[in-house]
């Protein structure tokens, strides 16, 4: 028994749940020899583990490289999703759309969860790279691959970026490239140039390993960071120590390897895409397509949800507010400190009854970069 009274029991667990959003999650599609590991899709979590799935370095040497570098700048355990193809396989054909068998079957297998996904060869005996400075499939791979990403997020099934490798000709390493990266108009892909080996290959997983390391707004090129885990790498059968053109390559566009004044060990240079747009840069890529991938689980709660409408149709302010709310939440619990500021959204409601469509426009301003510093020193002497 007790007095007449009034109980208040307060709940919890009604407010919008956040959207789980992992932007590390990496994918790397290439030529391996062991058939039974062609066009199968795997999850790995360490070097023991995929050595343990076939992938040695005397049965897989190159992809267990790959492998290797990117669990050498993760430096724990991480997933990554793998699939092997015949050296049949172009880089190209791998990032068909219509290739069931290619890019495509990875991602579907990993429930479209890899944001950065690289691609890589191993060409057989006798195959004719071209006359160029880059293997002409390079160039066909980048374009291969805006059809494959547009076609990704046409379906909001993906949004990803690509990484190809960019295969120099050893027979054709002092030709300049007849076609620059940033001449591509294609802010899905770059062209990762040089690598651990002096064979004209590219260090794909050293690249994914960097970027997964990493939250998505952090550059592949940050010097606080420290530097990478490989300490040679070769453009053809050069080192890149020793080139006099490094800088000229880099500023073409290509994702390379440099080295800094005053610091011991390799970084990253720009992480450029093929792209002179707003997407000109791997970290910008990969800040929208997170959004996009927030928006999707956020608004898809929505679909087919009713609204007050004014006298002319258009949704009533409380319902654009609610919308806006709700993103801006979503946004800000997942990726405050990865943008400036609180995204802006701009509803467009209009005419809704008939065609009950709203537009929303989520406007993300990024965080800026100290890519270049300049410093000026004089000298001062005080006044007489």
């Amino acid at each position: 028994m007790s007095f007449p009274k009034v109980v208040v029991n307060f709940g919890n667990g009604n407010l919008l749940p956040d959207v789980n959003a992992v932007d590390g999650i990496m994918g790397i599609v290439g030529t391996v020899a062991t058939v039974s590991l062609q066009n199968v899709p795997l999850m790995v979590y360490n070097l023991a583990d995929a050595e343990q799935k076939g992938i040695t370095a005397i049965a897989e040497p190159v992809l267990h490289r790959h492998i290797s570098e990117f669990y050498a700048e993760i430096n724990g355990n991480q997933l990554l999703y793998v699939m092997g193809v015949p050296d049949s396989v172009t880089m190209a054909q791998m990032l068909d759309k219509k290739n069931a068998t290619g890019a495509k079957q990875l991602l579907k297998f990993s429930a479209n969860t890899i944001r950065v996904l690289g691609v890589y060869r191993t060409p057989p005996a006798g195959y004719n790279a071209g006359t160029d400075f880059l293997d002409a499939d390079v160039i066909a791979a980048v374009n291969a691959s805006k059809t494959f990403c547009t076609d990704q997020n046409s379906n909001n099934a993906n949004f990803l970026r690509v990484l190809v490798e960019g295969r120099v000709v050893i027979a054709n390493q002092n030709t300049p490239p007849s076609v620059t990266p940033t001449s591509l108009s294609n802010g899905y892909a770059g062209i990762v140039l040089g690598g651990s080996a002096n064979d004209g290959s590219a260090s794909v997983g050293c690249v994914l390993g960097r970027a997964s390391a990493y939250a998505a707004h952090i550059k592949l090129g940050k010097v606080a960071n420290g530097p990478l885990q490989i300490n040679q790498a070769f453009i053809g059968d050069k080192d890149v120590t020793t080139m006099v053109n490094l800088e000229t390559l880099h500023d073409m566009g290509f994702i390379t390897f440099i080295t800094h004044p005053t610091k011991a060990g390799l970084y990253f240079g720009k992480d450029f895409m093929c792209s002179t747009d707003d997407y000109r840069r791997l970290v910008y890529g990969r800040i929208v397509d997170k959004a996009a991938v927030i928006a999707i689980a956020t608004y898809v709660n929505n679909l087919e949800e009713e609204v007050d409408v004014d006298a002319n149709g258009n949704i009533m302010e409380i319902d654009r507010l609610h919308l806006a709310d709700v993103i801006t939440q979503q946004i800000n619990n997942a990726m405050s400190e990865q943008i400036s500021a609180s995204p802006t959204v701009i509803i467009d409601g209009s005419n809704i009854i008939n065609t009950g469509t709203v537009t929303i426009k989520l406007l993300i301003r990024p965080k800026g970069y100290l890519t270049d510093i300049e410093v000026q020193i004089n000298l001062n002497a005080p006044n007489a």
